[in-house]
C-alpha cells in the first residue's frame, strides 16, 4: 500500500496532466455547441456528447488506473471499477436520450429533465462509493480531500503572485 501523502501528490500530478490534455476536446465541445445552436441539427448532439463527455471519461479512466495501483484489496478494486462504470453510464444515458428525441419517443423538454436528473444522480452516487473506499482503505484520497488541497494550493499561488 502507498502512503496517503504519496497518493495525494500522485493524484494531484495526474489531475494537472489530464487538465492540460483535455483542453482541445473542451474547445471542440464549445464549438459544436455554437454550431448546434446555429443550425439546430440533432446529429450535432451526438458529437457534443462525444466531445463533452469524453474528457470526463478519459479523466475517470486514468483515476481508476491510479487508484487500482494503490491497493490490491479485492473489495477496494471492485468499488473503484464500479465507480468507473457509473461514470461510463452518464454518456450512455445521454446518447440513449438523444436517440429517443430523434425517434420522437420523448420531447426535448423531457430529454433535458431526465438528462439532468440522471447525471446528478450518478454524481451523487459517487460520494458513498468514495466513503466506502475510505472505510476499506484509510489511506484513500477522497475527491473532497483532493479538491480541498487543489483549492489551497491555488490560493497559495495567488498569494505568492500578489506579493
Amino acid at each position: 500500500m502507498v502512503d496517503h501523502e504519496v497518493r495525494l501528490e500522485r493524484m494531484l500530478k495526474d489531475d494537472e496532466k489530464r487538465k492540460k490534455e483535455l483542453t482541445l476536446p473542451l474547445i471542440g465541445a464549445i464549438i459544436l455547441t455554437f454550431f448546434y445552436i446555429w443550425t439546430t441539427n440533432v446529429f450535432l448532439l451526438y458529437a457534443m456528447v462525444f466531445f463533452g463527455q469524453f474528457p470526463a471519461l478519459y479523466k475517470s479512466w486514468h483515476r481508476k488506473k491510479l487508484l487500482l495501483s494503490f491497493n490490491d484489496d479485492k473489495r477496494y478494486q471492485q468499488l473503484v471499477r464500479s465507480e468507473f462504470l457509473m461514470n461510463l453510464t452518464s454518456p450512455l444515458l445521454v446518447l440513449i436520450l438523444i436517440a429517443s428525441v430523434e425517434l420522437e419517443w420523448i420531447s426535448l423538454f423531457t430529454f433535458v429533465i431526465v438528462a439532468l436528473i440522471g447525471i446528478m444522480v450518478l454524481l451523487i452516487l459517487s460520494f458513498p462509493i468514495d466513503r466506502k473506499l475510505k472505510a476499506i482503505d484509510p489511506l484513500h484520497v477522497t475527491g473532497v480531500e483532493l479538491g480541498h488541497v487543489q483549492f489551497e494550493r491555488k490560493k497559495q499561488k495567488r498569494r505568492k503572485v500578489n506579493g
